[in-house]
């Protein structure tokens, strides 16, 4: 297929840009670059805990000791400084549990929540978000991935995480703050 100029088009001056042309032009690209960065609202931990149990959950911690201090180091691939990790149940869901974690991206933390129950994610949802870069991770494309994903002997997860195109570094802190609360969770009695 070919596509045939009009002579009398080429001869054509460009237009001329108002000043108020030019300011909306960089509005609706300001816009369009960073409303996005804000397309799925940041929860709070006392939200996020309330849309998953129905009464009043309880924190209780585990101790990152020995083996534990270990294979949490290994996941994260640098050595984890809590010696506590707390995370919360309820009475009526008491092998429901709800862990909020906290890694990295690039240069900033990123909160993470995370329900598990019978060692699957229930539901991964980021928190906070603080880097300039890589928040799609926070859309719920992206999170739904990790639903009904368990630990494998390798501390893997079983279903592959699909990467985002320049988000690399907040895909790989969320996936393995994912590993590390499965980890946790199968810890537990």
């Amino acid at each position: 297929m070919f596509f045939h100029l009009k002579p009398h088009l080429l001869n054509k001056k460009p237009l001329k840009t108002t000043q108020g042309g030019r300011f909306l032009a960089v509005f609706v690209l300001f816009i369009t670059l960073f409303s996005n960065n804000f397309a799925v609202a940041e929860t709070s931990k006392a939200a996020f805990l309330e849309d998953v149990f129905a009464e009043s959950a309880v924190e209780k911690k585990i101790w990152l000791l020995g083996e534990h201090k270990k294979v949490v180091s290994a996941i994260l691939n640098h050595p984890y400084k809590q010696l506590r990790v707390g995370y919360w149940s309820a009475k009526e869901k008491p092998d429901t549990r709800v862990w909020f974690l906290q890694e990295i991206g690039k240069e900033k933390e990123i909160d993470v929540g995370i329900v598990i129950y019978n060692n699957r994610i229930q539901k991964l949802r980021i928190l906070a978000f603080r880097e300039s870069r890589g928040w799609e991770v926070k859309l719920p494309f992206f999170t739904k991935q990790f639903e009904q994903n368990k630990l494998t002997v390798e501390y893997t997860l079983a279903n592959q995480v699909s990467n985002i195109s320049g988000a690399t570094l907040s895909w790989r802190a969320v996936t393995k703050l994912a590993r590390v609360a499965l980890y946790l969770n199968k810890q537990l009695p």
